[in-house]
């Protein structure tokens, strides 16, 4: 009894001590699966959250991040979750004796290198996860041995190589994703071995070779992935037993043949089918009808023909349905589009580069009110626009661009409340932008460029306050544009170019703060100044304001446009010096100030600046010395032809020494005054005769000759001296070209301040002389801004010559005359020969064609006329036809345009 009673009094005692006991409270890790626990954290090289700081013999391993151990087996792991903690380093091995685990998931970290093979060793796991990561390797064959594994996801890492055959041997998987990885070789048939699959996955690998037919015994399967590869050949008709598929994509591969029918009739579970971008051909089975359950169905980017099926309209269930970019028809009214108003969930829509033709029927206001994406762009539709549009109440995008609409824009535009993108361009769109347009309050993109629209833009467009992107080119609107337009204060691009826009540009202008890709004006008939308020456009990367009528000078404020990377501002009326301001513009990479009146030096920091890709001050009155240094010493001289008053510069540049041009300019100033001084004596002398010979030959005079009198005092009269004297004596360094009628000299005038061409007859020939004087006749008699001026003639039984119009470059010339050009233009014209020829035709011409109908006549008529100039206008003489010839071609043009009827 007192043993008993000693023992019971020493059991309280041990425990006391044992609780006192220094470090009695310590976890001590003697077991094997907190020691392969404690081997994964040791392969981890990064831990930027510091998830496994609690991974420590402090703290029982069971209540470590990420770990589950067994209910009723002590210390024993069953699961192990390491989920998007951005974890880097390598997979331990010696996770394989974690012998009870059930559950791996890794996905959504950094591990690299291969998959351990010791994983195998898991015979009791179920679910592997290791998704999004960077591992690399082939697919570890071993795996075979986790017998039990239902789940597998490998997707989205560095995989490589092939898949093993032991694949086949793991039964019971029902998921199988392999996706976006680098496995090659083909898609095995042994995978037709996993019945239990419902999800099958190997998108996004470098797969070749055939679907496997034998994929089609796979009656659970409910997803097949197996978008972008590269896989050839048909879609097997056996796909269509997997009778349970509920989302089956191809998208992206090198699949052709026509869609086996039978997957209409029998895939009555799918949801979501998936072809495009294949070489898919045939026509769109008819049984699809039958997909009662599919809500999205892309058969876009193929080889499909024929007509879309009206019975697409039984599919209740459809929310978008993609058809573009196939070779299907319509018949002309479009009855598709009547039937797939049945579609009441309709969401998306897109039809686009196919070949329907027809008019859009009225019936299209009775889609989806739920459509909000609606593309039919690059058809051949025709005909107006319905009103019934406007119905479409829940319309973001509205794509009908590049087809052959006609007619007005639909006022009903305006109830489109919700629409942000319209595209209606590259159309026949005709009258003018309705002012219901501006009650399109969300929209941020309007394109109308290229139809025939008139009339002024609308002040409305102002009320648009979201709008970001406006293109309005290749029109015929009118008058000015409209100082409300500002109001738009989160444009990005404005695009007005090739219209008829007149009046200034309005100071309100600096408003578009936004405006950070282009402001494109040019080609209108826009005058004034350009304001200095252009300066407040410190992000846009673009301003063309070219071909217009600005005059004043260029503002000095532009150079605070710091983001400008190209300034056309060439063929206008602009004066004054290149402001120094311009250097500032860091990115500045192309400037054109081309064709205009632009006075004082090139400045010198062009050379100097290393950005400015290109630069083009041709024709204009710039003077002074041309640095040879930086970048100007490699320059050719077509960025600074027709500018008379420069010298020096590279060889390259063609200038004259400026040392020569003072003298030159000095002694052809005495020249100047000495033949103004002769010349008046000569005119006085001239009339003294003249009437002296009137009085004794009045009755007598000769017809020709009268005529030859006639013309020789019509312009300015010039004396054969001062020709001599202006051609350093009809010397070779002026001769500009010689032909069997007669040489053309460059001569120097007015102080060598201009040029006139000095077409001198070949007196051997009497055809010669008819030839001059038929030319004469005709140059003196018309007036047009693409021929040369008839400024002068001499006509006596010594001499006859034509003084014209000199022209370096608009290749205008006279009747057996075209002066040297560069070769800009002539490159121009040819690079719109001839799908583009209207670009380069007049805009009047245009529209007095497009009024009569007549515009493909137009053209067609333009691109002959035009090689015709081209051959003309060969840089080699010796290249160009005979006149005869060229005449013969015209006439032939002539009679097949049949303009005599």
């Amino acid at each position: 009894m007192a043993h008993n009673q000693n023992c019971n009094m020493a059991v309280p005692v041990f425990c006391l001590i044992f609780l006192l006991m220094p470090g009695a409270s310590a976890f001590v890790c003697n077991f094997t699966d907190c020691e392969a626990l404690l081997k994964f954290k040791g392969g981890i090289t990064s831990d930027p959250k510091g998830y496994v700081q609690d991974w420590n013999e402090a703290n029982p391993f069971c209540n470590w991040t990420g770990v589950t151990c067994h209910q009723s087996l002590q210390n024993r792991v069953i699961d192990l979750e390491i989920i998007d903690m951005r974890l880097e380093g390598s997979i331990s091995p010696f996770l394989s004796n974690l012998s009870l685990l059930t559950k791996l998931s890794l996905q959504g970290n950094n591990f690299r290198e291969e998959i351990p093979t010791t994983l195998g060793a898991l015979s009791q796991l179920e679910y592997l996860n290791i998704t999004e990561n960077q591992l690399s390797g082939a697919f570890p064959a071993s795996l075979h041995g986790c017998q039990s594994l239902k789940f597998l996801d490998l997707s989205v890492n560095n995989l490589s190589g092939v898949i093993p055959e032991e694949l086949g041997w793991m039964k019971k998987l029902s998921f199988l994703s392999l996706s976006v990885n680098n496995l090659t070789g083909v898609i095995p048939a042994f995978l037709s071995n996993l019945t239990e699959l419902t999800q099958l996955q190997l998108a996004v690998n470098y797969f070749t070779g055939q679907i496997p037919v034998e994929l089609g015994v796979l009656s659970r399967l409910e997803i097949l992935y197996l978008h972008t590869n590269f896989l050839e050949g048909t879609i097997p008709e056996s796909l269509s037993n997997c009778t349970a598929l509920r989302a089956i994509s191809l998208i992206g591969n090198l699949l052709s043949g026509e869609i086996p029918s039978e997957m209409g009739n029998k895939l009555q579970n799918l949801r979501l089918l998936n072809f495009y971008g294949n070489h898919i051909s045939g026509r769109i089975p008819v049984t699809f009808s039958n997909l009662s359950q599919i809500t999205l169905l892309d058969l876009s980017i193929n080889y499909l023909e024929g007509e879309v099926p009206e019975e697409l309209g039984k599919l209740k269930n459809l929310k978008i349905l993609y058809l573009h970019t196939n070779n299907l028809v319509s018949n002309s009214s479009l009855s598709f589009l009547t039937a797939l108003t049945n579609c009441s969930f309709m969401k998306k829509l897109h039809l686009g580069s196919c070949l329907f033709s027809g008019s859009l029927p009225a019936s299209i206001g009775n889609l989806s009110k739920d459509l909000y994406y609606f593309n039919l762009l690059n058809n051949r539709i025709r005909g107006e626009i319905p009103g019934s549009i406007g119905n479409l109440s829940g319309l973001v995008t509205l794509q009908l661009g590049y087809n052959h609409l006609d007619g007005t824009i639909p006022a009903t535009f305006g109830k489109l409340k919700l629409l942000q993108r319209l595209y209606l361009g590259r159309n026949k769109l005709q009258g003018s932008i309705p002012d219901e347009m501006g009650q399109m309050e969300n929209l941020g993109l309007l394109d109308l460029a290229n139809n025939s629209i008139t009339g002024s833009i609308p002040c409305s467009l102002g009320n648009l306050s979201q709008l970001r992107y406006l293109y309005l080119s290749q029109n015929s609107l009118s008058g000015n544009i409209p100082i409300k337009l500002s109001q738009c204060s989160l444009m990005m691009q404005l695009d007005l170019s090739f219209n008829s826009l007149q009046g200034p540009l309005p100071p309100e202008i600096g408003a578009f703060a936004n405006l950070g890709l282009s402001l494109n004006l040019s080609n209108n008939n826009l005058d004034g100044e350009i304001p200095a308020t252009i300066a407040k456009l410190v992000s846009v990367q673009a301003i063309d304001l070219s071909v217009n009528r600005f005059s004043g000078i260029i503002p000095s404020s532009v150079g605070s446009c710091t983001a400008l990377e190209y300034l056309n501002l060439s063929k206008n009326m602009i004066q004054g010096t290149i402001p120094e301001s311009l250097k500032q513009i860091t990115y500045l990479k192309a400037l054109d100030l081309a064709f205009n009146q632009l006075t004082g030096s090139v400045p010198i920091w062009l050379a100097n600046d290393s950005v400015m890709k290109n630069f083009n001050l041709s024709y204009n009155r710039l003077t002074g010395e041309v640095s040879s240094m930086g970048r100007f010493k490699n320059l050719s001289g077509s960025a600074l032809i027709g500018n008379a008053g420069l010298c020096g510069g590279s060889a390259l540049m063609r200038l004259q020494p400026c040392a020569v041009e003072k003298k030159r300019r000095k002694l052809w100033k005495w020249t100047y005054y000495l033949s103004a001084i002769a010349i008046s004596c000569f005119l006085l002398l001239l009339v003294y005769v003249g009437v002296r010979v009137r009085r004794f030959f009045k009755k007598k005079t000769d017809a020709e000759s009268e005529e030859a009198i006639l013309m020789a005092f019509r312009g300015r009269n010039f004396t054969q001296r001062e020709l001599e004297i202006a051609t350093d004596g009809f010397s070779d360094a002026n001769l500009l070209g010689r032909g069997s009628f007669g040489s053309v000299y460059k001569a120097w005038i007015d102080d060598r301040v201009s040029f006139v061409a000095v077409k001198v007859l070949n007196e051997e020939s009497r055809r010669c002389y008819k030839s001059l004087k038929r030319e004469c006749q005709i140059l003196s008699g018309i007036k047009h801004r693409n021929l040369v001026q008839m400024m002068g003639a001499i006509w006596n039984s010594q001499f006859k010559a034509l003084i014209l119009e000199f022209v370096a470059s608009g290749l205008r010339g006279s009747v057996g005359y075209i002066p040297p050009d560069g070769l800009d233009l002539r490159k121009w014209v040819g690079a719109a020969t001839p799908h583009h020829i209207l670009d380069v035709v007049d805009m009047s011409l245009k529209r007095e064609a497009h009024s009569s109908g007549a515009l493909e006549k137009l053209k067609q008529c333009c691109v002959h006329v035009v090689d015709a100039g081209m051959m003309c206008t060969e840089e080699n003489p010796q290249s160009r036809p005979s006149i005869s010839l060229i005449s013969r071609e015209l006439q032939n043009l002539w009679k097949q345009m049949e303009f005599g009827k």
